[in-house]
This record gives structure tokens, sequence and C-alpha cells, in this order.
């Protein structure tokens, strides 16, 4: 039997890419910069299960899953460039050929979860899928993002394949479903899809960030691109009406991916069976929206929602 949900801990809203990109909006054309790496973002930790067939090969902060079928992999996302050799070794530590995987999908185009996509690509023959503003911003390269403007460069990949919203990944027996939910970029993208946890079949929803970085702006003539008020309230909204058992989101203090990685090696099978934390993060990330839109001039997102064609 699953366990019942327990009480969600105190999870930031904004981790460390906050404190990262902490600067004024960018305008395209301006050169990449270097940005002050926290350690966590690339400190290596062993591969492990989520889920059934569903594992962890990313960094101790930043996600990369890899979902395993018979007639392939998929996986999903594939954070920062210097961290693609070690990705692809804790693929290979799992036991699984990196060449077997088929299909990459991301969260969104920023480098912090696609700076790696490129080498893996290139190194496995998988083909990229993504929705249309996420493979625009990855097929650039990161570069043009609304804010962050050309300052957070990387290898750019080119989609093979662009999504709808609501349209469903197949992979043999594996099936995900994208999710439109943008506001922290245009593109970003959760993603829902059923997997097992000891054996008993749960729904899973990873969830791309609700984060409003220091420097948007979600209302008004300096908003930071037409509509992105509306878009994290629906993007909100849309996370509101789905009811995972298995949270999963691309950082690990969103999670506190710690505390349950620490379960999992104790033996507590469904770690990450964690409703309540799925809660929790909305509730948290309601908030941070609410209080920015007000601080800046506008209404809650009830309000927000009821205008149509207003940003």
């Amino acid at each position: 039997m699953l366990r019942p949900p327990r009480p969600a801990g105190a999870l930031p809203l904004l981790v460390a890419i906050a404190a990262a990109l902490t600067l004024a909006p960018a305008t395209a054309g301006q050169d990449d910069a270097a940005f002050e790496i926290p350690e966590s973002w690339l400190r290596p930790v062993e591969p492990f299960a989520v889920a059934d067939g569903v594992y962890w090969v990313g960094s101790e902060e930043l996600a990369a899953y890899l979902l395993t079928g018979d007639e392939g992999h998929v996986l999903i996302d594939a954070p920062m460039e210097q961290n693609a050799e070690r990705i692809l070794a804790s693929v290979r530590a799992l036991g699984f050929d990196p060449a077997d995987i088929e299909i990459v999908l991301a969260t969104h185009g920023h480098f912090d979860h696609t700076g790696a996509v490129a080498a893996v690509i290139e190194a496995t023959g998988a083909e990229l899928w993504l929705l249309p503003a996420a493979a625009e911003l990855v097929g650039a390269g990161g570069r043009g993002d609304f804010f962050l403007g050309d300052r957070a460069g990387y290898p750019p990949a080119r989609a093979a394949r662009v999504l709808a919203d609501g349209e469903e990944v197949r992979l043999g027996e594996l099936r995900l479903r994208a999710l439109a939910t943008p506001g922290h970029t245009r593109g970003c993208t959760s993603w829902s899809f059923r997997a097992n946890v000891d054996s008993q079949p749960v729904e899973a929803v990873l969830v791309c960030s609700l984060s409003v970085l220091p420097g948007y702006r979600l209302v008004g003539e300096s908003a930071s691109y037409v509509g992105i008020g509306s878009d994290f309230c629906r993007s909100l909204a849309k996370l509101e009406a789905l009811e995972p058992e298995l949270f999963l989101s691309n950082h690990g203090s969103f999670l506190g991916l710690e505390t349950k990685r620490r379960e999992l090696q104790s033996g507590v099978a469904d770690a990450f069976v964690d409703p309540e934390g799925y809660r929790d993060y909305l509730r948290r990330a309601r908030l941070q929206i609410e209080d920015t839109l007000r601080e800046q001039g506008g209404q809650g997102c009830s309000d927000l929602l009821r205008r149509p064609g207003k940003p």
C-alpha cells in the first residue's frame, strides 16, 4: 500500500536560479555573460529510481529524468552544458545504453535545464520534441529570451517534432502528455504521465517552474511580455486542476529531494508519492504570483482571468 500524504516541509519557491540570474532585463544582442553557478547545479549524485522505470539522472539540484521502456527511453531535461557527460554516465550506471534514448523532452529552454540537450542528442541520436515556444528558444540556444536576452546562451538544438498543447508523446508503452504552462518562459511545459511505484499505478506530474524571477514584470506597459500575468495565472489554474500522486519538478529543492532520497535509501519505496507536497508547491506559487501582481499595480488572478485579452 502507498502510504498516506505526509505534511510538506517549507520548500523555497525561488532557488539558486534567482540568485544567479538577478539581473536587469536584457535586450537581444547582448553578449553572453558568465553567471556564478551554484555548486549544487553541477554536483553529481548517484542516479536513482523515483518510480518504477523513472530515474533521476541529473545533478544535486537540477533534474534530468530517464523514463525507460522496451522500445526505447525518454529523457526529460539535460541541465547545463557542463553536465552532459555526467547525465550519460548516470544512464550507463543504471545499466542502460544512452543510444537507446529515442526522445528528448524539456520543461523549458533556460540554460540550467536544456544547456546539455545538443550534446546529449549528438551522443545518442535521439530526437528533440518540444512545444513551439520552447522549440524556438532551444533552437536559438537560449538567446533572445524575454528576460535574459542573449546572456545565458548554450549550444542550440533543433526540434525534430513540434508538439501541440495536450499532445501525447508515445514510445512503446511510454505515454506522456505535454501541458503548456507558460509564464516562467513562454514555452514552459509540464508533463503528465502514469507510472508505477512499488508496482502500484500512480498519476505523475512533472511541473515546469512557476517561479517569478526578480525583475519579471507581470502587468502594465512594461510587462516582460504581453500576457505574461495571464499566462502565469492560467498555468497555475491548469496545474491546480490536476491531482497527481507522484510530484516531480525540474529543481530538487522544489521537491525536498534530499529528504526523499534519504527515505528511499532507508527502504521507503514511495518516498516521491507526495500529493500534499504538490499542493503545497502550488499554494506557494499562487502566493508569489498574486503578491507580485498586486505589488506591480495589478489585480489578482481571478480578476485578471475575468478580463480576456488583458495582459
